[in-house]
């Protein structure tokens, strides 16, 4: 009972800590948003990116969302669809294709900083992750089109939504509640990766992961990195991939097909089940992106078998990385 209750105390300080940190990105992003939906500003917005939304079947309006997620985070972007979602409702198709985008290209200035560092080239890595968002969700509307179910309201999970048009002291309290309830969401993701990692099914997925890697020509030495990437997302297992990336042992067309894996696919169990939350379907979330993720890096190992060593490091690695090995 005291090993319980000394776990459980040191799993709130955990949630807690990281809790206070993500609402530092929240609480600004969804007062910006509160203040540009009172001033039209989304509705400009909207009207500038309507007709890339729609090539993936999304209402303008969630192109802000999307580039909220591209220059902050998740979460950030999580703060502006609370905002946006009373009057911009979404079907469960479209919470799919913008969770999905969102997982996709997300966090690019620091992700793509530790890319870089780790050896990708930013402008590569930027526009494959960005092309990628934008096929892949094309290719999620076409495919939910058929199903009538996945045009049902999606249903936000925990979360209570402001009513529209609600005055300022509404939007207050119901921002507070989905804020509150944010808490519990991020306390049940980290027990649920201490549970993973305690029962070993976070091992065994790196192991059931390998035979994968090595499909999409990745060789058995960054094996740890692209596990890592994939599964704790590449913000929180930066100092590693950056680590072994550097470490000389890699090939540099590992190297680089790894990063490319990991900047389409990470992050698989925590941001996922976090996206889920706000109605997105585990079809597309999930099974969807990583089945994407693994043709995309497949396609890209054999054009990359194709070049020489010297151009994969010219124009596919970042500078500082030319000792890597080819």
């Amino acid at each position: 009972m005291k090993k319980f209750v000394e776990a459980l105390k040191t799993l709130l300080q955990e949630s807690g800590s990281l809790y206070l940190e993500l609402l530092k990105v929240m609480v600004p992003v969804m007062i910006l948003v509160r203040l540009a939906v009172e001033l039209g500003a989304i509705d400009l917005v909207g009207k500038i990116v309507a007709p890339v939304m729609s090539l993936v079947g999304l209402p303008g309006e969630m192109g802000f969302v999307w580039v909220t997620a591209m220059l902050v985070n998740i979460y950030a972007a999580a703060a502006a669809l609370l905002t946006l979602l009373p009057t911009v409702p979404l079907s469960i198709a479209q919470a799919t294709v913008l969770g999905a985008m969102i997982l996709i290209a997300h966090s690019l200035p620091v992700e793509q900083r530790i890319a870089q560092k780790a050896g990708a080239g930013f402008l590569f890595t930027l526009v494959l992750r960005l092309a990628a968002a934008l096929v892949y969700g094309a290719l999620l509307n076409l495919a939910y089109a058929g199903f009538a179910g996945m045009q049902e309201p999606a249903r936000v999970i925990f979360l209570h939504l402001t009513p529209p048009a609600a005055d300022w002291g509404t939007w207050a309290l119901a921002s507070l509640s989905s804020l509150w309830s944010i808490f519990w969401i991020i306390t049940v993701l980290l027990a649920g990766l201490k549970v993973l990692e305690r029962t070993g099914v976070t091992p065994l997925l790196a192991r059931a992961l390998s035979p994968l890697l090595r499909l999409m020509g990745i060789g058995t030495m960054a094996t740890s990195m692209t596990v890592t990437g994939s599964l704790l997302g590449i913000s929180y297992g930066g100092a590693l991939i950056i680590q072994e990336a550097r470490s000389g042992r890699l090939a540099a067309r590992d190297v680089f097909l790894s990063l490319c894996f990991m900047c389409l696919c990470h992050s698989l169990i925590e941001d996922t089940l976090f996206v889920m939350a706000f109605g997105g379907h585990w079809s597309g979330l999930l099974i969807g992106r990583f089945l994407f993720a693994l043709l995309v890096t497949m396609l890209l190992a054999q054009g990359v078998r194709r070049l020489s060593g010297g151009t994969v490091e010219r124009f596919l690695f970042g500078k500082g990385q030319r000792s890597v090995r080819t």
